[in-house]
């Protein structure tokens, strides 16, 4: 049950809108700990717009009901037990991470560094899953779980590419206000995405972290119609413009070998129905 009374007559009055800021605070919780920030009450009414009191009302309920923790020591606000006894109740439609696993087996081994899968989640990117390579020198600046804009690195920049045109511009539109808190502003995410395309893969250095460089293809049609993409991520003196385009296409190479596994899948899957 709601116990503060000034969101208990925000939610009388527009239910859906009370529901979408407390779901953008849940959301930017998740992100900053992708940036290694705490969720401070500041930041999260920043980032989601909303007015500090009103972000404090919502944050109060969303701790009562306990879908937020906050830390004693920073007050700072992390992601609460409920969300994670949800989870383990909410078994996806597909499964995408057990679909891409191999794919992530075989890049992570044949490159040597880090690889990654990024699935797009409403105006994020969130990442799914990640396999180590052997070079001693490990790239592990996302862990699964984390979240961020779509645009920002080079797994998310190649969904949000992979999107239509008119469905991207809608998803840099929403998120131009949280570029900037990652060096960024709209347009340059708009010229990234138009390079992507003609390129066929997504390249950034330093956008997550300064001393690496990321290269990424989005999976055509997605997996299971979730938008995916396979990345790598190196330091950036290991992805010079030479083994850039080897990367490239060893991702391509995989991107195609995962549509046509999964095209075999829907086959053999139909072939038993009838």
């Amino acid at each position: 049950m709601v116990e503060d009374a000034g969101t208990e007559v925000a939610v009388g009055r527009d239910g859906g809108q009370a529901i979408r800021r407390a779901v953008a605070l849940l959301r930017e919780v998740s992100a900053s700990k992708a940036k290694g920030l705490g969720a401070k009450l500041s930041g999260l009414a920043e980032a989601t717009g909303l007015t500090q009191p009103t972000a404090h009302r919502l944050l109060a309920v969303l701790l009562k009901e306990g879908l937020l923790e906050r830390d004693s020591a920073s007050r700072a606000y992390r992601l609460g037990p409920l969300l994670y006894e949800f989870g383990l109740a909410a078994a996806p439609r597909v499964d995408v991470r057990r679909m891409c696993g191999p794919t992530l087996d075989r890049i992570a081994a044949e490159a040597g560094d880090t690889a990654y899968l990024n699935s797009r989640s409403g105006t994020d990117a969130l990442c799914l899953d990640r396999r180590e390579g052997s070079f001693e020198i490990r790239a592990l600046p996302v862990e699964v779980g984390n979240r961020r804009p779509l645009g920002v690195g080079a797994g998310a920049l190649a969904v949000l590419a992979s999107l239509p045109p008119g469905e991207a511009d809608l998803v840099v539109a929403a998120n131009e206000g949280r570029y900037r808190r990652h060096g960024l502003i709209a347009d340059k995410v708009r010229t990234a995405i138009e390079a992507t395309r003609a390129r066929g893969f997504a390249v950034t250095t330093g956008r997550i972290v300064a001393r690496y460089r990321g290269v990424a293809v989005a999976v055509g049609n997605g997996v299971g119609g979730v938008p995916v993409a396979l990345s790598v991520i190196a330091i950036a003196e290991r992805l010079d413009v030479r083994r850039i385009e080897a990367v490239a296409a060893l991702l391509r190479r995989e991107e195609a070998a995962l549509r046509a596994a999964i095209s075999g899948s829907l086959t053999t899957h139909k072939g038993r129905a009838a």
